[in-house]
């Protein structure tokens, strides 16, 4: 065999050897969630121990947050990559020209309610009126209010609205003061029922198709970042869906990560465990119980988008799509 014929086997056989492919490079996002450490953050925590974001060549700066109205403005500026925020808020924003778009969803179902004191007698909205209620102006609360109030017969003139900061809201009712609060029901059972154990009233018994946690991100992000994007998502999801398959053996391990993951936090093992445990049944919905983890359905955001256009929250006539893509779901690694 000729020498050159031989150069071209060689050449031709190192480029079919995978070690002669470049490695993937990393690519880094931004993501600010909407709240101080709980459960709900043990996905990003999950992947980021067990090296789940960087095989799927994302590095994740995760930061705390105080609210989503707060996350969706500084996603909608462009000063955080990926807000994991409120979808609801979102929605409202987008309706107001905001130019960001859900690429994810995982709590599905409507999560919103009031804590009320266990033998209080307080079971709709309207025997609020008169009480003092906690809640956060900036959470994403705060423009559904109005809405969950009119349907349960009650005036907002009549209850007391007291607005505390994000991450002093749970601390302040289960230490006794106000009368009710108002939250994500899954987020703040596991920190309320042992201190202070409370009834609940739900928002979506009055009528309000409203989801929650998602991945948020801009349009102009979306476009001119859309495989690095995927990326991320699969590997969000991959970590929640392992937590999932894993049980409770799997909530024990992502508590104890999160405890040392955050020790500035000082979470409560017990409490965490809780928590995770208690956001899961919310990740589906009927239209998505067979549906990947993440998967957006379109029958539930024209529910939404119903809610929120009787609300006054978004104008007439919006359509799921302006809203959420399922694309970057379903072809990841």
């Amino acid at each position: 065999m000729r020498l050159s014929a031989r150069f071209r086997i060689a050449a031709l056989l190192l480029g079919l050897c995978p070690l002669a492919v470049p490695a993937q490079q990393s690519e880094t996002f931004t993501v600010r969630d909407s709240w101080t450490p709980s459960g709900l953050q043990a996905g990003w925590h999950w992947g980021l121990e067990k090296a789940i974001f960087a095989r799927h060549g994302v590095t994740v700066r995760h930061e705390d947050g105080n609210g989503s109205t707060t996350t969706v403005q500084l996603v909608s500026t462009g000063q955080i990559d990926v807000g994991y925020t409120d979808l609801s808020v979102m929605a409202i924003a987008r309706g107001k020209g905001a130019p960001i778009v859900s690429i994810a969803g995982l709590i599905k179902k409507t999560s919103l309610g009031v804590f009320v004191p266990k033998g209080s007698g307080m079971k709709t909205p309207k025997d609020l009126e008169g009480k003092e209620v906690i809640y956060t102006a900036t959470s994403f609360e705060a423009p559904f209010i109005d809405t969950f109030l009119r349907a349960g017969g009650a005036s907002r003139d009549k209850v007391n609205l007291v607005s505390v900061d994000a991450s002093a809201k749970v601390s302040t009712y289960v230490n006794g003061r106000g009368d009710a609060m108002i939250t994500s029901l899954p987020f703040g059972a596991p920190y309320v029922q042992g201190p202070r154990p409370s009834d609940t009233i739900s928002f979506g018994d009055y009528g309000l198709v409203l989801p929650s946690y998602g991945l948020v991100v801009r349009e102009q992000t979306l476009k001119s970042r859309r495989e690095g994007l995927r990326r991320l998502t699969a590997a969000f999801l991959e970590s929640w869906q392992q937590i999932v398959d894993g049980g409770e053996s799997a909530i024990a391990e992502a508590a104890d990560i999160m405890i040392r993951r955050r020790p500035d936090a000082k979470l409560d093992r017990a409490q965490t465990m809780a928590s995770i445990r208690e956001h899961i049944p919310y990740f589906k919905t009927e239209a998505t119980k067979s549906e990947p983890l993440g998967i957006q359905s379109e029958q539930d955001w024209k529910a939404v988008i119903r809610s929120l256009e009787e609300a006054g929250l978004i104008p007439a006539g919006s359509r799921p799509a302006q809203y959420y893509t399922n694309d970057l779901i379903g072809s990841g690694n």
